[in-house]
């Protein structure tokens, strides 16, 4: 006979999984002391524990590994908890598959937007900037994308209410707080009035002595990639990012720009 820790220690499993699969019925102790509550095992009860885990390993839940395991299963439960199965892990790997793509697609998006950024790639000063724009705070990086969409909807009602000439030409800046703090996120267009259109806020942007540029042609998958693999092209020169980071969308190109600094 063998002790609870013998059988788990034979199948690879742990005591408390064996517990948990006597609760469900799916493993009866040969023998339970009357006095102690301790569990005896036949060693032939090892197999069926293997058995047990062998299923779970397919994804078989706990109530279709009991029918499984059942002497009386018949021919027609038999195939009935198969094609479940089957049905399941066809699912499974849709999902998967679409996973892999997005995986794949994210990877490529780096590797070519790291080739792209190495070549285009200028150290420059940047100019001050006068803007009429709108923002507001994210928490991380993963709520920048619907920050900016809707403060870009925002801005283009106001200029369209205000009537001002506008070539389309949209101005996004990020400035990241301290020690992991809110994201400062904004949307606005360059103007020369000193007074922006109404429902707009007037904001200067100062000029940096010290700032990296790159420019995609075409819209710009995974802009906080871009992000990251502007600082890894950086990084030969001894320098990285820092806020203010601006992001010049036109009709037909996508420039980032931002302050650098030397690498600690």
């Amino acid at each position: 006979m063998l002790t609870i820790g013998d059988v788990a220690d034979r199948a690879g499993v742990s005591r408390r999984m064996l517990r948990h699969w006597e609760a469900e019925g799916l493993l009866v102790p040969a023998e339970v002391d009357a006095a102690t509550g301790y569990r005896r095992y036949a060693s032939s009860q090892v197999g069926r524990v293997h058995a047990v885990a062998a299923l779970r390993a397919l994804g078989f839940g706990l109530a279709a590994i009991r029918d499984l395991l059942d002497p009386a299963l018949t021919t027609p439960r038999l195939l009935e908890v198969l094609r479940t199965r089957e049905r399941e892990l066809s699912v499974q790997i849709e999902a998967d598959r679409h996973r892999l793509g997005e995986v794949r697609r994210r990877l490529r998006s780096i590797e070519e937007g790291l080739q792209m950024i190495t070549q285009t790639l200028q150290l420059h000063p940047l100019p001050a900037l006068r803007l009429a724009r709108l923002g507001t705070e994210v928490r991380d990086e993963t709520e920048i994308g619907h920050a900016v969409v809707a403060l870009d909807a925002r801005v283009r009602a106001h200029l369209a209410a205000d009537g001002r000439p506008w070539d389309g030409t949209v101005v996004r800046t990020y400035d990241a707080a301290p020690q992991g703090g809110p994201i400062r996120v904004a949307v606005g267009v360059e103007i020369d009035a000193d007074a922006p259109p109404v429902g707009l806020d007037l904001v200067e942007l100062p000029a940096e002595p010290r700032a990296a540029s790159i420019s995609v042609d075409g819209a710009l998958t995974g802009e906080v990639d871009a992000w990251r693999t502007l600082d890894t092209a950086l990084e030969p020169y001894g320098l990285t990012t820092a806020s203010t980071y601006r992001v010049t969308v036109t009709d037909t190109s996508v420039t980032l720009q931002a302050r650098v600094e030397t690498r600690c």
